[in-house]
């Protein structure tokens, strides 16, 4: 499929493409609800069959969302970015990474859509009033912290003036969506442990590393609406280029 020229969330076709995203997560569930519980729409590609088994250690996972906002963070333009963050490079869980707004589902929230609202709204002062949300993907999988995240789609015009919370929050971004797009931005993370060579889906916009679980994300819906161009997954990087202490 083409992608929109200028990506305007004015436009018809990204709100359209969005609910037709949402739509590939509802009847995977339909079709593999237990599979869908566990992760499986984002581990196959395209999501159409069931993974055989569940990813270790998640069968007791806390469940969390994220906002994957598409907005236009200026009042004078209306291409679509994705709002996203630094996370403060004094936390103790992946200091210094890019990752969208989000956290644990409290029991004050009612749904992941409150969590992941209510997120935003104290990491970067995101007013709600602001978004207009389209729906929820089945939950992702993140085994290293024990987390199912559920990624809320939303859709926003200006989102007014954001600020970090500190402490938690570096800095916020947003980052165009043909800059996600473009193949010379897209790379291979690949992190050299013990030995062994973690690689997965990433993107170098503007000195920004964009990697691990948020990379995957984004990586896995870009390919789901359709939108991403050929790359070269040989352009490889080595996270610990851009977080030192990882």
């Amino acid at each position: 499929m083409d992608a929109p020229v200028g990506f305007s969330l004015t436009g018809a076709t990204v709100p359209t493409r969005l609910e037709a995203l949402l739509q590939q997560g509802r009847d995977y569930v339909l079709a593999h609800p237990e599979s869908s519980g566990s992760g499986g729409w984002w581990n196959q590609r395209p999501a159409t069959t069931a993974p055989r088994s569940t990813p270790a250690g998640m069968q007791d996972a806390r469940q969390a969302a994220v906002l994957m906002l598409f907005c236009a963070p200026t009042p004078e333009d209306d291409e679509a970015h994705l709002l996203l963050t630094e996370r403060s490079p004094g936390l103790k869980k992946h200091p210094g990474q890019i990752s969208f707004p989000g956290g644990a589902q409290e029991k004050s929230d009612r749904d992941s859509t409150a969590a992941a609202l209510r997120e935003a709204q104290e990491e970067v002062g995101l007013d709600p009033a602001r978004v207009r949300v389209l729906g929820a993907l089945p939950p992702a999988p993140v085994p290293i912290s024990g987390f199912m995240v559920t990624p809320v789609i939303g859709m926003a015009g200006h989102t007014g003036l954001l600020r970090p919370q500190s402490g938690e929050v570096e800095r916020v971004l947003t980052v165009s969506l043909q800059a996600l797009i473009h193949p010379e931005n897209r790379r291979t993370a690949a992190l050299h442990r013990a030995g062994t060579v973690f690689k997965a889906p990433a993107f170098l916009v503007e000195g920004t590393l964009i990697w691990g679980f948020t990379g995957i994300l984004v990586d896995r819906v870009l390919n789901r609406l359709g939108w991403e161009e050929p790359w070269d997954p040989g352009r490889s990087v080595d996270p610990q280029d851009y977080l030192p202490g990882l």
